[in-house]
């Protein structure tokens, strides 16, 4: 151990001074193991059943990392070292080094199935790597624990292409033959980890490739970045960097955000502008196959109604059958479509079209055209053969008048005359034309309050209010969970095989919703399109607006009965990594939850 660390060390452990010869990140790290109680404890291996769980649970990122794990091994082949890989938690999967050096790596237990967190650990380029996210060397006297001040490790994080940490590349050795290079070539390696792994993007997405020189296109250097129809959903890091961009804006950008240019299939590079000026040759790949299903409609079908809400709908099918208007009032979001569509389904007009339109999506100028339609040269910009309007395209089935307490006031006269005479006049003309359709109506507003108040015409109000549905908030539902759950399970994550864990339900449970279900459906397509197959979605991988109120892991652990916690374990097979994913812990906080409760 040099002077240097020997130094430190006094100051640390025996003064409580922070050395300032030490780089600021070991530092850190020292505080923070001291702060956690880091202390030396008796080795924790996985059994054989559970170390080959976590290998399947990371099948994909080990197949990308093989040819990464040989070529490094043979760069420090002869530097008495050992390359690891391991998975998010900092456990260590794979294992391929120099023999001599093998005896020593097990002794400090660089083995498989043992993990290298910095909470268990101490400060360990492994484990510090995943607390920064970052590239990180710790040599010799470095290591917080004393048991490992005879190595020094080098290691770099491997971020999937949707953003998630999903391991670590690591090289060790004997602390008194540290390899000047190690750093470097772990970051080399890892990034090609990266570059292979968005190399393998689904086919149903667009893959772009981007360098500023054309010759570097297809070389690990290049930057890559994946579309799901106009969305950015994956990036590896170079790309990220050119553009200005973070993990953050996945799920959030459009190409025509990123360039001066449009999407299209382009096998040959070309020249581009991003919008932020630079000059880049990319290539496009366009999807093989149609774009998944699950990522342009709502995970849950449109005419689908929940049990509670079944009662409601028989009766207002009753009263629509009967010629009886339906009114659905309700919060921004929470179904009062989707129950109008189920509504049209089960009434005597299924047969019919259903025709909606949002008055308060159209412009004052435009609503009366769409709704009662236009004769031929009726104003300028008219079509040539005129519109029949929206009323006259229902007849025979059902109009949902949405948002009906924005329509302006003259649009309401001329509405009520229709409901009352069964007629539509369309704008420049003369000849009135009959209709038959089956009226609902929805708002958000309190209508009776726009009556009082002389917004709303109260002889059309009392035309349609005969029958109203409530349709309650999101955060009113009694079984919230049971209901996130219902919707996943219905979506393409399944047939996927993307799950979503306790401690990511239990969140948007508590989450208020603003946008109600339109909101939650529009969070579960996200959540989707940025997954990889096989992923167990947790809390973190929720975006930062959606991380609220939510107990701490070892909170949340601690209130676990042991007996939950065993029978989750065993539910699973002895495999710690599903069953901490399931209950929504690190494994490392449930190793240390079953070591002391055994």
């Amino acid at each position: 151990m040099s002077i240097v660390h020997t130094t430190a060390r006094r100051q640390f452990f025996e003064e409580g001074i922070c050395p300032v010869d030490l780089p600021p990140q070991i530092v850190e790290s020292w505080l923070r193991c001291q702060q956690q109680g880091s202390a030396a404890v008796a080795i924790e291996r996985l059994g054989k059943a559970a170390l080959q769980g976590a290998l399947a649970d990371n099948a994909q990122m080990l197949h990308v990392a093989f040819p990464e794990l040989d070529g490094l091994y043979e760069q420090v082949l002869g530097t008495q070292s050992v390359v690891l890989l391991t998975d998010a938690s900092g456990l260590i999967l794979n294992t391929t080094g120099n023999p001599q050096f093998m005896k020593k790596a097990e002794q400090v237990a660089l083995l498989p199935g043992v993990s290298w967190d910095e909470a268990t650990k101490g400060t360990n380029a492994i484990g510090t790597a995943l607390a920064l996210q970052e590239s990180v060397e710790v040599r010799g006297g470095e290591h917080f624990l004393t048991q490992n001040i005879g190595i020094s490790c080098s290691a770099a994080p491997i971020f999937a292409p949707n953003g998630r940490l999903a391991g670590v590349l690591n090289v060790s050795g004997d602390a008194r033959l540290h390899h000047l290079h190690a750093l470097g070539l772990v970051r080399l390696a890892a990034q090609q980890i990266e570059h292979r792994w968005l190399g393998l993007a689904s086919d149903a997405h667009w893959l772009i490739r981007l360098h500023s020189r054309a010759e570097l296109l297809g070389s690990p250097r290049e930057g890559v970045l994946s579309f799901a129809g106009d969305t950015l959903i994956a990036a590896n890091r170079v790309a990220l960097q050119w553009l200005g961009l973070s993990w953050q804006d996945l799920g959030q950008r459009s190409f025509s955000d990123l360039f001066d240019g449009i999407l299209q299939a382009q096998p040959l590079p070309q020249a581009i502008y991003s919008q932020r000026g630079q000059r880049f040759y990319l290539t496009i790949t366009p999807p093989k196959v149609p774009i998944a299903t699950q990522l342009a409609a709502p995970p849950v079908a449109a005419n689908k109604i929940e049990q509670p809400f079944q009662k409601q709908l028989d009766k207002a099918v009753r009263v629509l059958n009967a010629g009886v208007a339906v009114m659905l009032q309700g919060e921004t979001g929470s179904g009062k479509e989707v129950f109008a569509r189920a509504l049209h389904a089960a009434s005597q007009r299924s047969k019919g079209p259903f025709v909606a339109i949002n008055c308060a999506a159209l412009p004052e100028s435009l609503i009366e055209s769409e709704l009662f339609g236009y004769e031929e040269g009726a104003f300028t910009g008219a079509k040539r053969k005129g519109s029949v309007g929206k009323l006259r395209e229902a007849n025979g089935g059902v109009l949902l008048l949405d948002e009906i307490g924005d329509m302006p006031l003259l649009m309401q006269a001329r509405l009520l005359r229709v409901l009352q005479e069964r007629e539509v006049t369309p704008l420049g003309g003369s000849q009135p034309y009959k209709v038959d359709f089956a009226v609902v109506c929805a708002s958000h507003r309190d209508l009776p309050k726009m009556v009082a108040a002389g917004e709303f015409r109260a002889d059309l109000f009392y035309r349609l209010q005969d029958f109203i549905v409530h349709l309650p908030p999101l955060r009113e539902h009694a079984d919230l969970a049971g209901l996130i759950t219902s919707l996943w399970q219905e979506s393409a994550g399944p047939a996927r095989g993307v799950r979503l864990s306790g401690d990511l339900i239990a969140s948007l449970a508590l989450y208020p919703w603003p946008g109600n279900v339109r909101q939650l459906l529009s969070l579960l397509r996200t959540l989707l399109a940025l997954a990889d197959d096989g992923d167990c979605l947790t809390y973190a991988d929720l975006p930062a607006e959606y991380q609220m109120s939510m107990p701490s892991e070892a909170t949340s652990l601690a209130a676990s009965s042991q007996e939950l916690i065993e029978t989750t374990i065993a539910q699973f097979d002895g495999n710690l990594t599903k069953a901490a994913a399931a209950l929504g812990v690190a494994r490392s906080t449930l190793y240390r939850r079953r070591f002391k409760a055994g």
